[in-house]
C-alpha cells in the first residue's frame, strides 16, 4: 500500500508540473499583457483630455479674437483708432448746431499732439494723441452747452474730452433774457481722440 510505483506517475507528475509552469506563464503573461494595455488606454485618455482642453482653449481664443476684430472694425470705422478725421468732427458739429440753432459758434482746431492727463499710461506700440478744438458760442442760456456736447456725443461716435469750458454773461446781471440773441459767451476747450495702433 505504501509503496508507490513512481515508474507511472513520472510522466503524469511530469505532465503536470509542465501544465502548472506553462499556466503560470500564460497568467504572467496575460497580466504583463493588461497591465501594458491599462497603461496605454491611460496615457490615451491624458492625451484625449489634453486635446480637449486645447481644443476648448482655441475655440475660447477664437471668440475672444472675434469679438476684439469686432470692437476693432467698429472703432476703426468711428474713425477712433487710425488717422484723425477733421472733417468729420467739424460736420458733426455743424450738424449739431443745425439742430440747435445757436446765436453763435465758432470752432478752431488746433494741431494734433500727445494725450496727456495725470495717470494716464498708454500701453507700449499704442501711440494716443489729441486734436484740441477751441469752441466759441454764443447761447440763449446754460443747457445750450450741455445740449452741444450732447449733440456731438449723439451725432459721432467719435471719443472726444472736455478739457475746459468757461461761461460769461453778455451785458449786466440785472439785464433781462433776449430770445433772440446770445445771453451768455461760452469758450470751451475739446479733445478729440485718436488712437494709432503700431
Amino acid at each position: 500500500m505504501n509503496n508507490i510505483d513512481w515508474q507511472y506517475l513520472k510522466k503524469p507528475i511530469i505532465f503536470f508540473v509542465v501544465s502548472i509552469l506553462i499556466s503560470a506563464g500564460i497568467v504572467y503573461a496575460g497580466y504583463y499583457f493588461e497591465s501594458d494595455r491599462h497603461e496605454a488606454y491611460q496615457q490615451s485618455v491624458s492625451t484625449l483630455r489634453s486635446t480637449h482642453n486645447l481644443y476648448r482653449n482655441m475655440v475660447n481664443d477664437l471668440d475672444l479674437l472675434e469679438q476684439y476684430r469686432t470692437k476693432f472694425g467698429s472703432y476703426k470705422s468711428s474713425g477712433l483708432i487710425g488717422e484723425e478725421r477733421r472733417l468729420s468732427w467739424i460736420e458733426s458739429l455743424q450738424s449739431t448746431n443745425q439742430v440747435l440753432k445757436l446765436p453763435t459758434l465758432t470752432y478752431n482746431l488746433l494741431p494734433q499732439e500727445k494725450f496727456t492727463r495725470p495717470g494716464f499710461k498708454a500701453k507700449r506700440n499704442v501711440d494716443v494723441k489729441s486734436s484740441p478744438m477751441e469752441l466759441t458760442m454764443g447761447m440763449l442760456h446754460e443747457e445750450d452747452l450741455f445740449a452741444v456736447l450732447e449733440g456731438l456725443r449723439l451725432s459721432i461716435k467719435n471719443l472726444f474730452t472736455v478739457d475746459s469750458c468757461r461761461l460769461n454773461r453778455e451785458g449786466g446781471v440785472n439785464k433781462s433774457l433776449n430770445t433772440k440773441s446770445a445771453n451768455l459767451q461760452s469758450n470751451c476747450v475739446i479733445r478729440w481722440v485718436t488712437i494709432n495702433a503700431k
